[in-house]
């Protein structure tokens, strides 16, 4: 290979990256081969791996830079700083996440669902991807951070939960998982519209918050 500089190397990964993009808003994760990448990116396949050594590494690439261009932990940090009570705090985690879910429902949203998929069919490729994906810290770190302010409330006599912490922990996370698989499954996989409504990732998120703040003995 000739030597050519960083800033063409760069270049050349993120128009590949972005072909790739394009190929997971219309190809299930799960079926996605590097020739799909090559006919999108028009790179040739021995150009490709230059760059990229296989698929796992381009779709690690794409999770990560699509969670860094959010600024996920940024925004988390930023609404913990502003809030003045632990129920101004779950509020505001909870409007973000909607929020979030709605802007990334077609590229991050459908890929985290599709990698379940992948995983639950293929646990050695689970292996090798998970542990080099910034977007599951950064989920967690949501999680813990609502969990801090749930803390906090109980602390402060705020807060009463009615549920054993623990119960109300689970319950929170299993329900976050349901709305965002039943929200990319309407939208992007066309499921559930004759069967009702178009469901809003706004709207759920905060009846789930409501729910919660409910559970915790919030007036």
């Amino acid at each position: 290979m000739p030597k050519v500089s960083h800033e063409y190397v760069i270049k050349k990964k993120e128009a590949i990256l972005e072909a790739a993009l394009s190929v997971c808003k219309v190809k299930p994760l799960y079926e996605i081969t590097m020739r799909d990448i090559i006919k999108a990116s028009g790179v040739s396949q021995g150009g490709i791996y230059r760059y990229y050594s296989d698929i796992d590494e381009i779709l690690v690439a794409i999770i990560n830079q699509s969670n860094a261009n959010a600024n996920y932990k940024q925004a988390i940090d930023a609404i913990i700083e502003s809030s003045n009570t632990p129920q101004e705090t779950i509020e505001k985690l909870f409007a973000f996440l909607g929020n979030y879910i709605k802007e990334n429902l077609s590229t991050v949203g459908k890929i985290q669902f599709e990698l379940t998929i992948l995983f639950a069919n293929n646990p050695k490729r689970q292996q090798k991807i998970l542990p080099h994906i910034t977007e599951n810290e950064s989920g967690q770190y949501l999680i813990n951070q609502l969990i801090n302010a749930i803390h906090e409330g109980i602390s402060l006599g705020t807060f009463q939960s009615e549920l054993a912490l623990e119960d109300l922990f689970t319950f929170i996370m299993t329900s976050i998982d349901g709305i965002v698989r039943d929200v990319v499954l309407q939208k992007c996989y066309g499921m559930f519209r004759n069967e009702q409504a178009l469901l809003d990732e706004n709207r759920l998120m905060n009846t789930l918050c409501k729910s919660i703040l409910l559970l915790l003995g919030s007036k």
